[in-house]
């Protein structure tokens, strides 16, 4: 993480439609930190880690990612925006909106293991295969750990559910992800409460490997469906 708050560079420009003057409300209402960033003439891409995030609703994405697309001409703005709870899906959001692959610095943000970099890169490429039920960041632990629990919006793709489990060392200044395959919604659930609780066993790896994230949302079984494929 830097220290340095987000320029969106929107000096003398003026929102295309209203919905992009309250989009930037949105992205300047809090104590953002820039993680990573990467800038042309016209756009402007940012993951950004909201420092106010641990002490608000708890289990809370902690992370946005913001695109700005200026029209020189005009001197108008347009804004997407949304919160995501790990990195490398923040970086495939701006990826599918034409950010190059992984902006976040990878000395800052240290995967621990091949495992974790395979699985990150493997999120940032492909999109549009699994739909974001819910997910809770929990910094309360002594490893701080963020899970997400998917579902597959392809019924041909089998395990259906999806559980990400990222733990942060904060001594070695690491992280791990890992990802677990489900046959089922309510196999997937029992992991989570189980994992709520602190007692859930080790995530046993799907058996085919496909992208681990999608943009759009498809409802699960009693639980609706956790889009961030609109801004908010």
């Amino acid at each position: 993480m830097t220290d340095e708050s987000p320029d969106y560079g929107l000096d003398d420009f003026d929102p295309a439609a209203p919905c992009h003057l309250d989009l930037l409300e949105v992205v300047e209402s809090s104590s953002y930190k820039v993680l990573g960033e990467y800038r042309t003439w016209t756009d402007a891409y940012f993951v950004l880690y909201d420092e106010g995030a641990p002490w608000g609703i708890p289990g809370a994405p902690q992370l946005r990612t913001v695109h700005v697309a200026r029209d020189l001409q005009a001197r108008t703005f347009k804004i997407d925006t949304t919160e995501i709870p790990l990195v490398a899906m923040a970086e495939s959001w701006l990826i599918a909106r034409g950010c190059p692959d992984g902006i976040v610095d990878p000395t800052r943000y240290q995967p621990a293991d091949t495992t974790t970099r395979a699985l990150e890169a493997r999120i940032r490429r492909d999109g549009d295969h699994f739909a974001v039920l819910t997910s809770y960041s929990d910094d309360q632990r002594d490893a701080p750990e963020t899970a997400v629990m998917l579902r597959s919006l392809d019924p041909k793709v089998r395990p259906e559910f999806r559980i990400l489990l990222e733990r942060v060392d904060m001594t070695a200044g690491t992280h791990t992800l890992r990802e677990g395959g489900f046959t089922t919604y309510e196999q997937a659930v029992e992991w989570w409460n189980a994992w709520s609780n602190e007692g859930a066993p080790p995530l046993r790896p799907p058996a085919s490997v496909v992208a681990t994230h999608t943009v759009t949302a498809a409802p699960a079984p009693s639980t609706p469906a956790v889009s961030w494929s609109q801004g908010r």
